[in-house]
């Protein structure tokens, strides 16, 4: 995975090249991701990562995401969908939100994105889900109202809800209140303009 090729841009997004993820993560170069989140009237899911990756493992992050090839369209990375989650979306059935920067310095590595966002209407229940275990160990969600007041700022904590799913068809129930610790740390207000759009744009909601 981490001899993959992407393409690399300026700070304009403009292509320049292309070089492996574990270049660009190294180095510090601008290249792009796909994100998708899953949103109803209610809620916001987000995915545990698995406790098995390299970065950030066991932190609630992006409900799917992943780069995108160099080879691929912006709407390629839907197939992270399936991947991770196991649930069949058609690119047809994504509103996209637009694209935003965001850069994360570990110290493992220095990760400048182009954030391709979309967000997905989900309608399902919990066992849509067929995770990509080595990816992903679980889903949980918070509501809209409570999780944009926390991505601003006004709260500490935040409720969440939902399943760690096993291998062998198993789940095992989350409920517990979250800090920021226990989140990929991106780009602040990033997760509150989502659930702004979302609320906005497809539900017609207001704050």
């Amino acid at each position: 995975m981490e001899q993959e090729i992407v393409k690399v841009f300026n700070e304009q997004h403009q292509q320049i090249g292309t070089a492996t993820r574990a270049e660009v993560h190294e180095k510090g170069l601008w290249h792009e991701t796909f994100h998708c989140w899953l949103v109803n009237e209610d809620y916001i899911y987000f995915q545990v990562r698995s406790s098995q990756k390299k970065d950030y493992p066991g932190l609630l992050d992006i409900t799917a995401a992943g780069h995108l090839l160099a080879v691929e369209t912006v709407e390629s990375g839907i197939r992270e969908v399936k991947e991770e989650l196991g649930l069949n979306v058609d690119v047809h059935e994504v509103v996209k939100m637009g694209m935003t920067s965001c850069s994360i310095v570990s110290e493992n590595m220095i990760d400048n994105e182009f954030c391709h966002v979309y967000i997905y209407h989900f309608k399902h229940d919990w066992d849509a889900f067929v995770l990509q275990y080595e990816e992903v160990s679980g889903v949980v969600r918070a509501r809209l109202s409570e999780a944009e007041a926390f991505f601003l700022g006004e709260t500490t904590t935040l409720n969440i809800e939902g399943y760690e799913y096993f291998p062998d068809g198993q789940r095992v129930r989350i409920v517990r209140p979250v800090g920021n610790a226990q989140f990929v740390p991106y780009r602040e207000l990033y997760v509150a303009q989502v659930i702004k759009f979302t609320r906005e744009k497809i539900f017609n909601q207001t704050s």
